[in-house]
């Protein structure tokens, strides 16, 4: 481009000066670099007679970053009573729904839940205000954890459970077994042994404080993460290795909340999708079973009613 701007204006341009047996050349032209950057470097003449022009010469910017996830929500049951969490168990054919002192079964039938039976949680103590709980299950059992009540049960054939006072710990990530965290009797935040205080919720070695913020071990705070919610969850890459974080925030000058999928690096939280909105206000996040998903209750803005949805990972075109 250089070359051809200088042909435009009656300037001979030659590359090979030293192959000619030319000892100097008119005009030379170079770009070179400096501390802060690129630099244009004009020099005119040669030996006594030479003249130089420098010019700092900004570099073309760079191309924006091609996000590379893409997120999809799909909403499997609403009900007017709060849902602190759901779980999809036998392949995604039976969701439990965790309320806040009963949960209930449905069987998935020609396309629709069914509800398929309903057991009262026998909580040892009341709740708190703003009441959370979390259920897991292994290949053997049901877990369900309140603040304050642990209990254990089977949710097939039928549905049943048994409840005994008291905080067990669990995996806040099943594939992360160096973080187990317990809730803390008559408030809704959760503790874990090296985490410094109480918290929200926990994700890759980083904590949604009280006092908001997200945190890591150190006291070192998250980049590019104000305004968010105090819900993270860290869940697998399904486009490379590692893990993505979610979490929700405000959405610009509206109601309600919306989503999206991080990497962190060097302490910053760098986007890798667009923002999904969501129905309402998020009232729960976690990592689902099954990788690469994540189980988000809502409260509808419009309904009023909770909304128990699939949050999803895809890689984008």
């Amino acid at each position: 481009m250089l070359e051809q701007e200088l042909r435009r204006a009656g300037t001979e341009v030659s590359t090979a000066t030293a192959a000619t047996g030319q000892s100097e050349s008119r005009l030379r032209v170079a770009i070179s670099e400096n501390i802060r950057g690129l630099l244009f470097v004009a020099t005119l003449g040669a030996d006594d007679n030479r003249q130089i022009a420098m010019l700092p010469w900004s570099a073309p910017p760079p191309a924006p970053q091609k996000l590379r996830v893409k997120l999809a929500i799909q909403t499997l049951h609403e009900q007017p009573e709060p849902i602190l969490d759901f779980l999809l168990l036998d392949s995604g054919s039976q969701m439990l729904i965790l309320g806040a002192s009963k949960i209930s079964s449905y069987k998935l039938v020609n396309g629709q839940w069914n509800l398929n039976g309903v057991v009262n949680v026998p909580l040892a103590r009341p709740l708190p205000r703003d009441s959370r709980g979390h259920m897991t299950a292994d290949a053997t059992a049901l877990h369900v954890y309140f603040a304050g009540t642990t209990c254990v049960g089977v949710a097939s054939p039928d549905l049943k459970l048994s409840c005994v006072p008291g905080n067990e710990s669990w995996l806040v990530n099943r594939r992360d077994p160096t973080l187990a965290v317990r809730w803390i009797n008559d408030r809704n935040l959760l503790e874990s042994e090296g985490a410094k205080e109480p918290f929200y919720s926990a994700a890759a070695g980083w904590f949604a404080m009280p006092g908001g913020g997200i945190e890591n071990r150190a006291g070192d705070k998250l980049r590019n993460a104000e305004g968010w919610g105090s819900d993270i969850a860290s869940i697998e890459n399904p486009c490379g290795s590692g893990a993505l974080m979610l979490s929700t925030s405000a959405g610009d000058g509206a109601s309600n909340d919306r989503a999206l999928a991080y990497t962190i690096a060097d302490n910053e939280a760098i986007a890798q999708s667009d923002p999904i909105g969501l129905t309402g206000t998020e009232v729960s996040l976690w990592p689902a079973e099954t990788p690469a998903l994540a189980n988000v209750v809502v409260r509808n803005s419009k309904t009023g009613n909770y909304e128990a949805s699939r949050l999803g990972l895809a890689c984008a075109q």
